[in-house]
């Protein structure tokens, strides 16, 4: 009975707790909803419509779900499996500020807490793919012996031989016996692991240079930025945290993490955007669709990792879905790892000459072998002795260690050690290349169309003149290109720096706040640019006048300014462009006032405007004879060498739509003041100019600067002078107005409307052969400009500088993408070298490396030619000449000769230094030059012959000179 009381207590609570479950199961498919539950402090979600990809099992891999969701870009899946957005924060468990949560429209301020970061990602991996892990040197000799058939074929002749000598009675009859019939065979083994290690360490090290440069093109990726929960001390509780702004490397973001979405990024993640700000990707890279897709919260919010951001800003944010090998990118990249990589044009020509070289040195092998195999067999039958098993073995092993001489296994490898030595000394010289071939294609570079700002002049400007109010300031002192003496503007007040004196408190809070709202990023807290940093240079100069004329310097809250532009409701901001070359910024004033202000080029903004502020905050309209004279004067600025903006305002009245619904640009703007830049000519451009010209390098400018400041920094630069179009002008003075019409007439300076309202027809015929400059170009302009490079010219090597994301198209479209280090991510995948230091020298520095790699190949080819030739014919015709039917080379010999000439040989002679004079002062080769020149040709039947002459006179009349007799045979050892 007690048993069966227990057995009854055991069963009750079980019937009690099956019955509990059936409730909760009906109520459950009763209510449809989503039950959350946490786990390791990341929430994962049952859902109630079926069986459900995201759920809490360990089958499930929840990257995995949502990484198809945003590749397949199922919006439909994502409401109903996921949840939405608020299902996605939910099972992310991403923390979000404001009692009522997010809303869709609404700016997403969350993020995640810092102390989950480690726990992340250790539950959903690290944003980075499984390193491959260098070989050993034990690896690389077993693939050297795994790869060559010939070489296993020679190891086993040589253990046959050791074989045959210990037990052969040939040998005993000789002397050898068994204590000495195996050293030749030894001697083979032993040879051929020095050549297969001494080949394995050369790997090893060029291995260890490429891992090298990898580790460098790491660091040039740009930082994100991600929000985050942070305790507010050391001491604080978890309950008083403070969301943060942190800018991460790229490998430590995490599943959760909300990141920014700016312009330029290259997207290493999948992630869902949360705002309605502009963002637009280019997804060619993962769809192969090579069209731009502009992303939207309610159609397709789904940004896939490999894809890149064309526009975009700090107003957009994205929660990281998945990252590492299980977003959508990783997939690719791991899948096609182990796949073998694309040789370089030289390799593939080296290819295809040790093929040849490989055919005859066979064909040379086998004469020799069939050519003793019947001289034994001659012997034999004329003497009447045994055949010698032994001597068919040797005669063999020679045949074979011909074959592994014969072999050029140190051609693709001389080029392999060349690029890598050449690769690891272009990053010293502030060069990092991302693709081998590259490097090679340099060499033979026959145009280079380069930006002119940050590239040939410095990249930080200096503010130099401000035209507001209707008059000039000046620089204080003569800073600028030209002498300011010689102008007929006003010359500036006071002693240091600029000195902007206005009248009026309106005018000065218009202008500031037109230069603030679109130099400063107002989540980041500084300029947006280089040339937004010399634009803020005014608040240190704006100066205002009281009633009694005193000058004192004008203030602005500069704080309050980056509230309301961090208030959507508030502020909307459309970033600059290069293709609109403009930026604008819709405000509400502190008054009640909907401005909208606008920063551009001087032609964008003046074309727009309708109105012009003066002193005191007047507005007058801007006359045809009042916009000429503005127009001159700013054109003056450019004549001079700056570099001009405009900035203009104007107030509008808010849509039906609110704030949102306003447009870009307004169609009636007031001017407000323009300014002009001045940008040092970088000292080593010059130098680098005349290199090129040397070097029989064509440039080409293409710049989205106005047409004078673009003449006249390549004038500056010594291009025009160089090319022998403009000869006996001083140039540290600028272009005439003369000799800049001759230049648009004769067709070496052509204007981006101009360039873009002629037919190809019409560019092919005047401009493109002889173009020099294009200005206020933009990156489809500079796309084109290379198409018609290669249409005029189909064997021209065309080299481009870049380092927007719209320049991607124009970089992948050259031989040879440069991009700058400090531009966009986007520019930078899509290019073949990165210039570290954003300099035109550096790619002058590239055409020699790219230069020395080829001579160095060809000066090892040339080496190895004549070797080939002289040991396979000196081993055949030593075999006919020599009376005791032996090779005069012995299998030893023979593969410490192919030690020398195949891996040491490529060592030294590969890894060269070059000779910048000789490099650079010869014109560049074609494309279809092959790698075996006439002269090399010359060189190696002219030295062969008499290298083949000379030993084999030595080997059938050395006797003579140095004693003995041919043919002598001495201890079993035949004497040659």
């Amino acid at each position: 009975m007690a048993a069966c009381g227990s057995v009854l207590c055991f069963h009750q609570p079980l019937s009690q707790c099956l019955s509990l479950f059936s409730l909760i199961s009906l109520i459950y498919n009763f209510f449809p909803h989503t039950v959350v539950m946490r786990e390791d402090s990341v929430c994962v979600t049952v859902l109630q419509h079926g069986p459900s990809p995201v759920t809490n099992g360990p089958e499930v891999d929840v990257q995995l779900v949502l990484a198809k969701i945003i590749e397949h870009k199922e919006m439909i899946q994502f409401k109903t499996d996921v949840g939405g957005y608020q299902g996605l924060l939910e099972l992310l468990d991403v923390r979000v500020e404001g009692a009522t949560g997010w809303r869709v429209g609404a700016t997403l301020h969350g993020g995640v807490i810092l102390d989950s970061v480690k726990q992340r990602r250790h539950r959903f991996g690290s944003n980075t793919l499984p390193p491959i892990h260098d070989k050993s040197i034990w690896a690389l000799i077993k693939e050297s012996v795994q790869d060559d058939r010939v070489l296993q074929l020679l190891i086993g002749a040589a253990v046959l031989s050791i074989l045959l000598g210990m037990v052969s009675p040939a040998t005993w009859e000789d002397g050898a016996g068994l204590s000495s019939g195996w050293i030749e065979g030894a001697a083979i083994l032993v040879s051929v692991f020095v050549v297969v290690t001494v080949g394995a360490l050369n790997n090893f090290h060029k291995q260890k240079q490429f891992s090298h440069v990898l580790r460098q093109e790491g660091k040039t990726k740009s930082l994100i930025a991600v929000w985050r929960y942070e305790l507010l001390s050391p001491s604080a509780t978890s309950q008083e945290l403070q969301l943060c702004r942190r800018e991460v490397p790229a490998e430590e973001i995490v599943v959760g993490d909300v990141v920014e979405i700016t312009s330029g990024m290259e997207l290493c993640f999948d992630s869902i955007l949360f705002d309605g700000a502009h963002v637009v990707c280019d997804e060619c890279c993962v769809t192969g669709e090579s069209e731009e897709v502009v992303k939207s919260l309610e159609q397709d919010p789904f940004l896939v990792s490999g894809s890149c951001v064309l526009e975009g800003s700090s107003d957009a944010v994205a929660v990281v879905c998945s990252v590492g090998e299980k977003c959508v990118s990783g997939g690719i990249a791991m899948s096609v790892r182990d796949t073998e990589k694309k040789s370089t044009p030289l390799q593939d020509q080296l290819g295809v000459v040790a093929k040849r070289i490989g055919t005859a040195g066979f064909a040379a092998a086998l004469l020799t072998f069939v050519t003793l195999l019947l001289k034994d067999v001659f012997s034999t039958v004329t003497t009447g002795r045994a055949f010698a098993a032994m001597s068919f073995v040797e005669n063999l092993t020679a045949a074979i260690a011909i074959v592994v001489v014969a072999i050029p296994e140190g051609l693709p490898l001389s080029v392999t050690i060349s690029l890598a030595y050449s690769m690891l000394h272009m990053l010293r010289d502030g060069n990092l290349v991302r693709h081998m071939a590259a490097c090679e294609t340099m060499g033979g570079a026959t145009v280079m169309c380069v930006d002119k700002t940050g590239t040939l002049t410095s990249p930080h400007a200096v503010l130099s003149r401000v035209f507001f109010e209707g008059k000039t300031h000046a620089l204080a002192k003569s800073e600028s290109m030209t002498d300011v003496c010689t102008s007929n503007r006003p010359q500036p007040v006071g002693d240091s720096g600029i000195r902007v004196v206005v009248s009026s408190v309106l005018t000065a809070n218009l202008l500031m706040e037109c230069v603030l709202s679109n130099s400063l990023d107002p989540v980041r807290g500084r300029p947006v640019n280089a040339t937004a940093e010399a634009l803020l240079q005014l608040r240190r100069c704006l100066y205002i006048t009281n009633v009694e004329k005193a000058e004192s310097l004008f203030t602005y809250d500069v704080p309050e300014l980056m509230m309301r532009m961090c208030d959507k409701s508030r502020c909307v901001r459309f970033p600059f462009t290069s293709a609109q070359k403009k930026s604008s910024v819709v405000m509400s004033a502190p008054c009640g006032e909907l401005r909208q202000y606008v920063l551009g080029g001087l032609e964008v903004v003046l074309d727009s405007c309708s109105h012009i502020l003066t002193a005191f905050g007047e507005l007058e309209t801007l006359t045809t004879e009042r916009r000429l004279a503005l127009g001159s004067v700013l054109q003056d600025y450019a004549r001079d060498g700056y570099r001009c903006l405009c900035c203009a305002y104007a107030v509008l009245s808010p849509g039906s739509e609110g704030i949102a619904s306003i447009g870009p640009l307004s169609s009636s703007l007031n001017f407000l003041a323009g300014f002009a830049f001045q940008e040092e000519i970088r000292p080593e451009v010059p130098m680098a100019m005349r290199a090129s010209a040397c070097a029989g390098i064509r440039i080409v400018v293409i710049t989205g600067d106005g047409l004078l400041t673009s003449v006249n920094v390549a004038y500056r630069c010594g291009l025009l002078s160089l090319a022998g179009i403009i000869t006996g002008e001083d140039t540290r003075h600028n272009v005439s107005s003369s000799t800049l019409h001759w230049l648009l007439v004769n067709g070496y300076v052509i204007d981006g409307p101009v360039f873009r309202n002629s037919t190809d027809t019409e560019l092919m015929e005047k401009y493109i052969w002889r173009l020099c400059v294009l200005s206020r170009a933009t990156p489809l302009d500079k796309k084109r400009v290379l198409q018609l490079l290669k249409r005029d010219d189909p064997f021209a090597v065309v080299a481009v500088t870049g380092d927007g994301a719209n320049d991607a198209p124009a970089l992948k479209l050259s031989d040879v993408g440069f991009a700058m280090n400090s531009g966009s991510d986007v520019a930078k995948r899509s290019s073949d070298i990165i210039l570290l230091h954003d300099n035109f020298a550096g790619m002058v520095k590239a055409i020699m490396w790219g230069r020395n790699v080829k001579d160095n190949v060809r000066k090892f080819l040339q080496f190895q030619l004549t070797v080939n030739f002289v040991a396979c014919s000196f081993a055949f015709f030593g075999v006919l000449l020599s009376e005791a039917s032996l090779s005069p080379l012995k299998p030893v010999q023979l593969l410490w000769l192919n030690l020398i000439m195949d891996t040491l040989a490529s060592l030294a002679l590969a890894t060269e230094l070059p000779c910048e004079t000789r490099l650079l002062s010869r014109l560049p080769e074609p494309r279809d030059t092959p790698i075996v020149t006439p002269s090399m040709w010359f060189q190696v039947i002219v030295q062969g012959v008499y290298q083949l002459v000379v030993q084999l006179w030595m080997l059938v009349a050395g006797h003579r000179l140095f004693g003995g007799s041919v043919g002598t045979v001495v201890d079993g050892v035949d004497r040659m």
